[in-house]
């Protein structure tokens, strides 16, 4: 009780947080690399000589988000695991210098997760990429095809803001200027510019990702969102905008998806609030012979629950010829 009284509830979190840091559960060996002109931090988990999977994480989130319990089934099959932050998250890079006349893309995404395979010596991997790391892999798949042996794009979109997704009419208008807007228009939000702190960070979860048959985990993110804030690096606060911002102008891919001649796995929830089902019911038939599987109830996340299943299909998609 005393401990209580002399230190508040966030600092008294925090110090429980660095006496156990050596057991995390989420804190793993890692380095960094130089790719593309800035630092990527990575880990990874099993054989060098084992095939590569490469785990690309979406908007504002840190590598940690891919948990073991979606890696470890992979390692056990025999295969070489990476997950690295992306630039302006975690570890890595934090492009202080940004501006709306240079933003970056998600070909410039795509060139520092192709970069760090560079370094690892790697000539091809397999591409798993969950939201904005869809997004991401699909770059890859697209525009460096000779590093993927096959491509599995989670809850993602071939075109973020595609007027189709939506039906209200200033919807459709306001999708259509938004990459207008963007490079002129410092747009501000709660969602955007909100808080970094743990319980911000998780309401925004419980918020977004949450779906409808698997009850949202609040205690496993609350603790892998501490450790996240209040033991790595912590958490940027310009990466949320400054990354849509590179989704925004970015564009659509959806011509260019035909092009993708790997094997391709599309995983989307039934229940997908942030990036809704339609989103993967127009882009995953103009992948060639791409299997399509929905997760029914599943929000904007992987709930351990569905695990076993997308374990098999993703191994599946592995194997495929």
């Amino acid at each position: 009780m005393e401990l209580l009284c002399i230190f508040p509830p966030a600092i008294l979190h925090k110090q429980i947080l660095l006496l156990m840091k050596a057991k995390s559960p989420f804190q793993k060996e890692g380095a960094k690399v130089k790719s593309n002109g800035i630092d990527i931090y990575f880990e990874t988990f099993g054989k060098p000589e084992d095939t590569a999977v490469l785990l690309v994480m979406g908007l504002d989130c840190q590598c940690v988000i891919w948990s073991m319990d979606f890696i470890e089934p992979l390692v056990a099959a025999g295969y070489y695991v990476i997950r690295f932050d992306n630039r302006d998250i975690g570890l890595s890079t934090w492009i202080n210098d940004w501006h709306k006349s240079r933003l970056y893309s998600l070909e410039d995404m795509a060139k520092d997760a192709v970069g760090l395979l560079d370094a690892l010596h790697i000539k091809k991997a397999h591409i798993i990429g969950a939201s904005m790391g869809g997004m991401i892999a699909q770059r890859i798949a697209l525009s460096h095809s000779e590093k993927a042996l096959s491509l599995t794009s989670i809850m993602s979109t071939g075109f973020a803001l595609n007027p189709n997704t939506v039906k209200e009419y200033s919807s459709k208008i306001a999708f259509r200027i938004m990459p207008y807007l963007v490079k002129r228009i410092r747009i501000k939000n709660k969602i955007l510019d909100g808080k970094v702190t743990v319980d911000a960070y998780l309401n925004t979860y419980k918020m977004l990702l949450a779906g409808t048959k698997y009850p949202f985990n609040e205690t496993y993110f609350r603790d892998l969102l501490s450790y996240c804030i209040l033991e790595r690096k912590g958490q940027n606060p310009k990466a949320r905008y400054q990354q849509l911002c590179a989704i925004v102008t970015s564009g659509s891919r959806l011509k260019e998806l035909p092009k993708i001649k790997i094997p391709t796995l599309i995983l989307h929830g039934t229940a997908d609030k942030l990036v809704p089902p339609i989103h993967a019911k127009i882009y995953a038939p103009l992948i060639p012979n791409a299997k399509m599987v929905w997760l029914d109830g599943v929000g904007h996340e992987i709930p351990s629950g569905v695990l076993p299943q997308v374990h098999t299909e993703v191994l599946a998609v592995f194997n495929k010829k």
